[in-house]
């Protein structure tokens, strides 16, 4: 058992925090609530929240939140937590989560919250800021995704796509965790919705990071669609190409076929002229088959493809 490090606040909360989440924690203080607590979320390595009502009329609400920080499969960060009306217990590393502040002012900030609750909550929006910091991240990738398909578009792009896809994806899964914090809050701690800035400025958050998700979803879901429909654009193109091409070198094909048979009763390979004949008539059938694709517009795209047409327009014109 490892102790754990006390900050009385001074609004006469304590603050039992714990930097090691493969441990347990130990303290005086500890009534049989908390270490049972203690004891479970040692084991927990997922997305978790308990909310309680005890028959004195107290409210307490323990889980685990988790966050995937990498790519790599086990750097994942866990914040276990425990919050009562007097006690806030959090157990997990959260030095990565303070923002251009020195440490012992971060710390200073939380014990000068009323409740044990709003220092929670000012631990989670610290949380949420950074997740702000991945969506700008994300948003600078689409720009650029954007930018080169409208020069070019490959199988590259279409793996960066689906990349931001996927960590949008995981991104999400934090902010559901974040908004379950949020409920459970408003169930557990009813009497801090009105007057806490704390819990207000989280709502904002959640509000905006929301926003964003959908917003770059929104985005990533036209890159796809744009994608496929460039996709099946060049198929097309390819397989009507092919079409004319195999269209045209039909009478070619079908003449040489007779020919090449030599056959002895084939008086035009006595004609003087039969060589230049047999051309003049393969040319010539090849080009009224031409002019009547063309005339059909089967070859206008092909034979006028412009693949640059993107031009700039300047939107102050």
């Amino acid at each position: 058992m490892i102790q754990a490090e006390v900050i009385q606040s001074e609004q006469g909360w304590t603050w039992f925090r714990q930097q090691d989440s493969t441990h347990l924690i130990e303290h005086p203080d500890f009534d049989e609530r908390i270490q049972k607590w203690a004891s479970e979320s040692l084991m927990c390595r997922h997305n978790h929240i308990s909310t309680n009502s005890h028959l004195e009329g107290t409210h307490t609400m323990s889980g685990t939140l988790t966050a995937k920080l990498t790519d790599e499969p086990h750097d994942s960060w866990l914040l276990h937590y425990y919050i009562s009306g007097d006690k806030l217990v959090t157990v997990g590393d959260m030095s990565w989560l303070v923002h251009q502040v020195e440490p012992q002012d971060w710390d200073r900030h939380i014990s000068s919250l009323s409740r044990p609750v709003e220092g929670f909550l000012f631990i989670m929006n610290s949380f949420i800021r950074t997740l702000f910091a991945r969506m700008d991240e994300i948003e600078v990738d689409l720009t650029d995704i954007e930018e080169r398909m409208r020069k070019s578009n490959g199988s590259r792009l279409l793996r960066e796509i689906i990349d931001l896809r996927n960590q949008l994806t995981r991104w999400n899964l934090h902010t559901v965790a974040l908004r379950e914090i949020e409920y459970g809050v408003e169930e557990t701690f009813p009497e801090i919705i009105d007057h806490s800035e704390t819990y207000r400025i989280l709502s904002i958050y959640l509000k905006r990071i929301r926003m964003l998700q959908q917003n770059y979803e929104h985005e990533i879901d036209s890159l796809l669609k744009v994608d496929d429909n460039i996709a099946n654009y060049r198929s097309n193109t390819i397989m009507k190409t092919l079409t004319v091409f195999t269209v045209l070198l039909t009478p070619m094909t079908a003449l040489g076929a007779i020919w090449g048979m030599n056959f002895k009763n084939m008086p035009e390979l006595e004609w003087k002229w039969g060589y230049a004949g047999a051309l003049g008539l393969i040319f010539g059938l090849t080009l009224v088959t031409y002019l009547w694709l063309r005339s059909t517009g089967l070859t206008g795209d092909i034979l006028n493809m412009d693949m640059s047409r993107d031009k700039n327009k300047d939107l102050r014109k």
